[in-house]
């Protein structure tokens, strides 16, 4: 299941960026995009699409190969191309790839097989297809399988040619971003259900993961925009790294992991990213034996980390807070002169929030979950209480290890900040909330820019929090970190 959801997630997402993602790496023009203009499409072909797979799902392949040639050639996968299809193109992919490939069976999958492939190389090498086509054809390309899942929870089988392909296009400096990217995304999936040629797996692949890292390192007065994409990129190898699951000869992924995670230019989420990835690496099989001494470090890093993260969310929080405030009229230094529970009280519930402040307040939730649990899936796999499944902490196997004993602190804050962002505040400072926000003649936050608060909706779940309360919990892990760290709060 996961590498579908991951394939879906992905492809929505990239799929509506990928003009601006050939505009900004390409150099193409609006005018030179507008040339485009893709493949002739015969439509007289449609008439013979349900008859063709309703053959291909009993096995059958009709004897006119040329006239099936003609179908795919003329009608099927030159609709991708035309321009005046850029919209559809994510549902034909989903079409061929959840219901005509999957049906097919026996020689008709055979065929199908090659002729898809043969067809989406041909859309990835023409400059004349629209940008959406070539991405689309080659995430299509990295999601052939030769064989569907044989049950719940098996992966299905690549279709092995492909990733030789993808391999050679990625590595193609002259191609744009887009299909170096997509070409990319397909070989983190082969990383993810299995690749049988052990040179490939063991050592081109994991260099390729390493080093597009490694390149990619932020620089003091680097372009955001430009380090941003170029993230965008090493996040998919992170993922990569910990689908293949090794340490790496000589604890090599250890190396760049750690790096990541204590490179201070790094983003927030690049360095949470890096350390989730302990968590999928398999140390207990690996061949590279580390000792206990460098366990202890990684979960030290770790946990340093943590405190890092919530550092960065309290201030991304109070300054989401200071900017919904001024907003309304008011100032920073009239902000900086309330005291604690003053300022937490003049914040409405998010109910009575804006729709734009609930958007953001929602997105701060979300920011900090996923950092957080980034970095706790690294130090112990999933678990949060129990027996750790995964992660640096099973390594720790003295009872008494310092480290692990921090670990294990520092994992049991994260319910209770979870339980605030989940359920609210304690009930008695939501109490003086909800009363707060009915004082309009505070004149804090309590309107929109209609003049008009937002109401509470019926429609869907609500969240219980607001930026107050999401700082005053940060704020209190925060503070129980710096103990844990310093050894009195173990």
């Amino acid at each position: 299941m996961f590498y579908k959801v991951h394939f879906q997630i992905k492809l929505v997402l990239l799929f509506f960026v990928v003009i601006l993602l050939q505009l900004l790496f390409s150099g193409i023009t609006l005018a030179q995009m507008a040339l485009v203009t893709g493949w002739e499409v015969d439509e007289t072909q449609a008439a013979r699409k349900t008859a063709i797979f309703a053959a291909f799902k009993s096995g059958s392949v009709d004897a006119d190969r040329a006239g099936l040639d003609t179908f795919f050639d003329k009608y099927y996968f030159a609709r991708w191309t035309r321009p005046e299809n850029t919209g559809q193109v994510y549902q034909f992919v989903r079409e061929f790839l959840s219901q005509d490939l999957r049906d097919a069976a026996g020689n008709a999958r055979e065929y199908l097989l090659a002729k898809s492939f043969d067809s989406l190389k041909k859309i990835v090498a023409d400059n004349n297809t629209t940008a959406s086509a070539r991405y689309n054809a080659i995430l299509a390309i990295g999601q052939l399988s030769q064989r569907e899942p044989a049950g719940r929870g098996n992966p299905p089988t690549p279709y092995a040619q492909a990733l030789p392909y993808l391999l050679g296009e990625y590595q193609k400096k002259e191609n744009p971003k887009f299909v170096q990217l997509g070409a990319l995304i397909g070989i983190v999936r082969f990383a993810e259900i299995g690749i049988t040629d052990e040179g490939l797996k063991n050592t081109t692949i994991p260099n390729l993961f390493v080093e597009m890292i490694q390149s990619g390192k932020p620089k003091q007065d680097g372009d955001k925009e430009d380090q941003e994409m170029t993230d965008w990129f090493r996040s998919h190898a992170l993922d990569g790294l910990g689908a293949l699951k090794s340490v790496g000869a000589n604890g090599e992924v250890v190396k760049v992991l750690s790096e990541v995670i204590e490179n201070h230019l790094e983003t927030i989420e690049m360095r949470t990213h890096a350390a989730k990835i302990f968590g999928d690496l398999n140390f207990a099989d690996s061949g590279t034996t580390l000792n206990n001494q460098q366990y202890q470090q990684i979960g030290t890093l770790l946990i340093t980390l943590m405190k890092a993260t919530t550092d960065s969310q309290l201030q991304m929080v109070t300054q989401l807070r200071d900017k919904a405030r001024v907003s309304k009229g008011g100032g920073v230094s009239d902000i900086a002169n309330l005291s604690p529970i003053a300022s937490n009280v003049l914040e409405p519930e998010f109910a009575m929030l804006t729709p734009e402040q609930q958007l953001e307040v929602t997105g701060a939730v979300q920011s900090v979950k996923s950092n957080i649990l980034n970095v706790m899936y690294g130090m112990r796999g999933t678990r949060v209480t129990g027996a750790a499944n995964a992660g640096v902490l099973p390594m720790l196997t003295n009872a008494d290890d310092p480290v692990a004993a921090k670990i294990n602190s520092t994992v049991k804050l994260i319910t209770p900040l979870f339980k605030v962002l989940d359920e609210g505040p304690p009930e008695d400072l939501a109490k003086q909330r909800l009363a707060a926000s009915s004082m309009d003649s505070m004149g804090e936050m309590s309107s929109g820019s209609s003049g008009r608060a937002a109401r509470p909706r019926d429609d869907k779940p609500q969240l219980k929090v607001n930026f107050s309360a999401i700082r005053d919990a940060l704020q209190k892990m925060n503070d129980e970190l710096s103990a844990i760290i310093a050894g009195s709060g173990v």
